[in-house]
């Protein structure tokens, strides 16, 4: 049996990922609940790409630290929307 390389658990992470958000927005009522879930599961899998299908981990610093503020200012303005 062949052994998973680290490349492909991170891909069957973010599938299932994925599939959890697509579940949560199918079954719950919680509308804010969900939003903060998924936006948090956004910056997650987000960042992993950066990392490692991007290959950004061993980039420039500062084009790698300008990718992760964007996933994470975004998502995080929605999760602030949900408040109001």
């Amino acid at each position: 049996m062949k052994k998973f390389t680290k490349l492909e658990l991170f891909w069957a992470i973010l599938i299932f990922i994925t599939l959890f958000n697509t579940f949560l927005g199918e079954q719950f009522e919680s509308t804010a609940l969900v939003s903060i879930i998924v936006a948090l599961t956004v910056m997650y899998k987000g960042i992993t790409v950066i990392d490692h299908f991007m290959e950004l981990k061993h980039a420039n610093r500062n084009l790698r630290w300008l990718m992760r503020m964007y996933l994470i200012v975004f998502p995080s303005l929605i999760i602030a929307t949900v408040f109001f």
